[in-house]
């Protein structure tokens, strides 16, 4: 696929290109934030994890007090210190 297809298609979903091509994107913002799109549901949720399902795997956010500020389909973000984000994939 070419780069102007894909961005096409990013502007008319509203998406990131980054999401398109890897399934997900995350972006953590001042050690605070996390934001995470193209995710499938929410596997583990508590104060030092908040864990979503991808499509081949497993996106984690670790770090202390942390709390899922908001939520939608395919999109959420985290709120809290994060100390890391670590992807599983699985094969």
């Amino acid at each position: 696929m070419s780069n102007s297809f894909l961005q096409c298609v990013s502007n008319i979903c509203g998406l990131e290109m980054a999401t398109l091509v890897k399934d997900y994107k995350f972006s953590v913002f001042g050690g605070r934030i996390a934001v995470v799109e193209g995710h499938k549901g929410i596997v583990e949720y508590n104060t030092e994890r908040v864990s979503f399902a991808l499509k081949t795997g497993v996106l984690r956010v670790c770090g202390e007090d942390l709390r899922i500020k908001g939520l939608e389909k395919n999109f959420a973000v985290v709120e809290g210190i994060v100390r890391c984000v670590e992807v599983e994939n699985e094969k």
